[in-house]
């Protein structure tokens, strides 16, 4: 295919990366530092949720880390390659079979690029409001999406420099907020003696939390491919350590502070009642605009785009104004009206994640690592390497079946179980060379060619 676009998938060469370290961990930073890591710490934390204080801090310290590692392991072929994510699934689901891994990835990044659009709106809504007396969400809606989608139009270029900027801002804007909230009211001591639950409420709130970081993690190879190459592996473990923890730790610390501050059950609409008076408000309710721009460019916005560009062949541009359109069908402002619903958004759509992304780690760990041609992987024909059965791999399907069906037995942990049921099945099935003893099958049954 021939890459007219801004951001094309062929392999970046090592002399091509655009971002050097002190580039991507900011980039990472605002793009975490966001209101869906902030409600999630919101919705946990007593009175809003189920955990005190103590428990929801270390939920979420234990999704952080947790979400850094994911991105460092799966991250690999983006960084070592060049490659990104619709071009690493091939390996393990085949040249045709990567259009599921690539759907069950891009579904919920439309949903949480409609989400942030939204939240953006209601940000824009509440400034207005203050300030001038009007608003209308649905108009506001529309033209940040529309912003959104300007602002990526020159692909990662305009994305790194954007997201660089915007940290900065967005850090300080925190730092401010925490600085205001605790200062003029102190911390909630019902939150602290609050009894809570180390049950499975707080596992729940553990798989939430990594589960907003997950959709991330599956696509790590679209960003992690444009990191220098330096260090050995220094560069990539340590842009996602210090790019993903600290910041997705950092705006769980802000949401578990407004969380035990109101009883406000928005998270949006909370930043406005904490603030001691309209105009640091308002200047709160900027760095929600910032940070869901910063995070839309780099998790919500290049994964979708590249799985189109990949399918139906478009441009960056076109792939761009598609996945615009799309993200306003989601009906965001169902996904973010309360607690339940949002949470079972981050479950439902893990559900099929984990099992995908334990299937990814399996094939790359224990069976590619360093062996596979990168070439092969862009080979479509049917003499292609990775052609398996009719251009998809039984054997990754099977274990994303199996992975799934195990989540459901309990969807509040999702890709708990998921993740690991769908690694050691994708490593079973593969010892058993189910892929070859299906195209056996089906040559001895008379059944249609493999090829």
């Amino acid at each position: 295919m021939t890459e007219t676009s801004a951001e094309g998938l062929e392999p970046i060469a090592d002399d091509q990366r655009s971002m050097s370290l002190s580039h991507y961990v900011p980039v990472w930073w605002a793009s975490f530092i966001i209101v869906q890591g902030f409600a999630t710490a919101f919705f946990a934390v007593h009175p809003q949720g189920p955990l005190n204080l103590f428990q929801a801090a270390v939920a979420m310290a234990i999704g952080a880390t947790t979400s850094a590692i994911f991105f460092v392991v799966n991250g690999m072929w983006g960084y070592k390659k060049g490659i990104p994510f619709v071009t690493q699934s091939r390996a393990a689901f085949g040249i045709r079979g990567s259009i599921i891994p690539n759907v069950i990835r891009v579904v919920p990044a439309i949903g949480w690029l409609g989400i942030g659009n939204w939240i953006g709106a209601l940000a824009i809504n509440s400034i207005t409001t203050t300030l001038w007396g009007f608003g209308h969400v649905p108009t506001y809606f529309v033209v940040f999406t529309i912003l959104n989608i300007g602002l990526a139009w020159g692909g990662i270029t305009s994305i790194k420099w954007f997201d660089s900027l915007a940290a900065g801002v967005i850090i300080v804007l925190l730092a401010y907020t925490v600085y205001v909230i605790v200062s003029t009211q102190g911390l909630a001591t019902e939150s602290v003696s609050f009894s809570g639950t180390w049950g499975l409420p707080f596992f729940t709130i553990v798989a939430a939390h990594v589960g907003t970081a997950l959709t991330g993690a599956l696509n790590a190879a679209d960003i992690s491919r444009h990191l220098e190459k330096k260090r050995g592996l220094g560069n990539h473990i340590w842009g996602h350590m210090l790019g993903i923890a600290p910041a997705m730790m950092y705006m769980a610390l802000v949401g578990l502070i407004f969380g035990i501050s109101t009883d406000t059950a928005n998270p949006v609409y909370a930043i406005m009642e904490v603030a001691p008076n309209p105009l640091i408000g308002v200047a709160m309710l900027i760095f929600v605009l910032a940070a869901q721009i910063s995070s839309n460019l780099t998790l919500n916005i290049v994964p979708p785009v590249h799985v189109l560009q990949d399918a139906l062949d478009v441009s960056w541009e076109r792939g761009l104004v598609i996945t615009g359109i799309l993200s306003v069908a989601s009906f965001p402002w169902v996904l973010f009206s309360g607690g339940e619903i949002y949470f079972l958004f981050i479950n439902t759509y893990s559900i099929p994640l984990g099992p995908v992304l334990g299937v990814l780690l399996a094939d790359y760990w224990l069976f590619r690592a360093e062996e596979t041609s990168i070439s092969s992987l862009y080979d479509k024909s049917r003499d292609s390497k990775f052609w398996f059965i009719k251009g998809i791999s039984v054997t990754a399907v099977a274990s994303v079946l199996i992975g799934s069906a195990a989540s459901l037995v309990m969807t509040d942990l999702s890709w708990m179980i998921g993740l690991p049921v769908g690694f050691v099945a994708y490593v079973v099935l593969r010892k058993f060379d189910l892929d070859e003893q299906t195209a056996n099958y089906l040559h001895d049954s008379g059944a249609p060619s493999a090829d």
